[in-house]
C-alpha cells in the first residue's frame, strides 16, 4: 500500500510539472507569434529561432540531469530542485516587453472571420494530414535499445539534440530569400527528411553496428538536424496562420490539430509495427524493419500533394492579409 501510495504521488508530481511546462510553452509560443506580427517576420523565421532555443535548453538539461542525481541522495530530491529551476523565467519575463492588444471587442469582432477563412482552414487541414502520417521513430528507439546500453542511448539522445539545433541555426544563416519562401522550405526539408533521415535509418537497421555504439549517436545527430528541418514549416504555418490580435491563440489551436494528426500517426505506426512483426518478443523480429522504415519514410511525401493549393487558391496569403502578417509562398515575392 505505502510502494501504492508513492507511485500516485510521484506520478501526480510528475503530471503537475508536465502541466506547468506545457501551459509555460503554450504561452510562450504565442507571445512569438504576436511578436512575429509586430515585427512583420516571417513565422519560419522566428519560430527557427524559439525552436533552436528550446533545443539549446534541453541539451543543457541532458547535461545538467546526471549532475543534479550525483549531487542528491534521492531522486525525489533532485526532482524537487528541478522543478524550482523554471522559477528563474519569472523574473526574466519581468524584464522582457511583450506586445500591447487592441481592446477586446476589436480583437473578437477581427479575429472570428480570420479563423474561420479559407486560408486558416487550410492550414488546419495540411497540418492534420502532415501530423498524420506514420513515423518510425517510436519503434526505431525500441530497436536501438537492443543494441546498445542505456548510457549510450542517453549519449544518443543527446546527439540528436545536438544534430537539431545545429540545423536550426543553420537555417536562420540562410538568406530571407530562402527562408520566407514556404512552398521551397516544405518542400526541401521533407525531401532531406525522406532520403537523408530514410536512408541512414535504413542502413542502421539492415546492418548490425552494436559493436560501434557511436556510429548510433553519429546517426541519431544527422537524423535529429534533418528531422527537425523538416519538422520547422509545421510551426511556420501555426503562426502565419494565426489571426492577427489572436496569435497565441491560433497558434494553440493549430498546434492542437497538430497534435491531434500526430495521435492518428500513433495508432497508423503501431498498426504497421504489428503488419511487419516487428518487436523482441516471441514469434516477433527486426528482421522486416528496413521496409518498415521505407513505407514510413515515402509515407511523408504524401502530403507534399496539397502544396499547389497555397499557390493556386492562395490559402494561406488570405489569413496572412487578414491577420496583417507577411509571407513568402513561391519566388520569395512578399504580400
Amino acid at each position: 500500500a505505502a510502494d501504492s501510495r508513492s507511485r500516485g504521488s510521484f506520478f501526480a508530481f510528475f503530471s503537475a510539472i508536465a502541466l506547468c511546462c506545457g501551459a509555460a510553452e503554450g504561452i510562450l509560443d504565442g507571445t512569438s507569434v504576436e511578436l512575429m506580427q509586430e515585427l512583420e517576420l516571417s513565422g519560419a523565421e522566428v519560430q527557427s529561432t524559439a525552436f533552436a532555443f528550446k533545443t539549446a535548453g534541453s541539451l543543457v538539461a541532458y547535461a545538467a540531469s546526471p549532475l543534479t542525481l550525483a549531487a542528491f541522495s534521492s531522486h525525489y530530491a533532485a526532482a524537487k530542485v528541478c522543478a524550482l529551476v523554471p522559477a528563474i523565467a519569472v523574473p526574466i519575463s519581468m524584464c522582457a516587453s511583450f506586445p500591447s492588444l487592441p481592446p477586446a471587442d476589436v480583437r473578437i469582432s477581427s479575429g472570428f472571420s480570420a479563423f474561420f477563412s479559407r486560408g486558416a482552414l487550410f492550414g488546419a487541414f495540411f497540418l492534420f494530414i502532415r501530423g498524420a502520417v506514420p513515423t518510425e521513430s517510436d519503434t526505431f528507439s525500441s530497436f536501438i535499445s537492443t543494441k546498445v546500453s542505456g548510457v549510450w542511448v542517453g549519449v544518443r539522445n543527446t546527439s540528436s539534440n545536438i544534430g537539431s539545433f545545429v540545423a536550426l541555426v543553420s537555417f536562420q544563416a540562410l538568406p530571407r530569400k530562402i527562408t520566407q519562401n514556404l512552398r521551397l522550405t516544405i518542400l526541401t526539408t521533407a525531401s532531406l527528411a525522406v532520403l537523408v533521415g530514410g536512408a541512414i535509418r535504413f542502413l542502421l537497421a539492415v546492418k548490425d553496428f552494436s559493436s560501434l555504439p557511436w556510429m548510433y549517436a553519429l546517426c541519431a545527430a544527422a537524423v535529429g538536424a534533418v528531422d527537425s528541418l523538416s519538422f520547422l514549416p509545421n510551426l511556420a504555418i501555426c503562426a502565419d496562420c494565426a489571426p492577427k490580435d489572436f496569435g497565441a491563440l491560433g497558434f494553440a489551436v493549430l498546434s492542437l490539430v497538430l497534435d491531434l494528426g500526430d495521435q492518428v500517426s500513433s495508432r497508423l505506426a503501431a498498426s504497421l509495427t504489428e503488419a511487419f512483426h516487428l518487436g523482441s518478443d516471441k514469434d516477433r523480429s527486426w528482421t522486416h524493419l528496413g521496409s518498415f522504415v521505407v513505407v514510413c519514410r515515402l509515407c511523408a511525401l504524401l502530403p507534399l500533394c496539397l502544396l499547389p493549393g497555397f499557390d493556386r487558391d492562395r490559402q494561406l496569403l488570405e489569413t496572412c492579409e487578414a491577420s496583417g502578417t507577411e509571407v513568402t509562398l513561391q519566388d520569395g515575392a512578399q504580400t
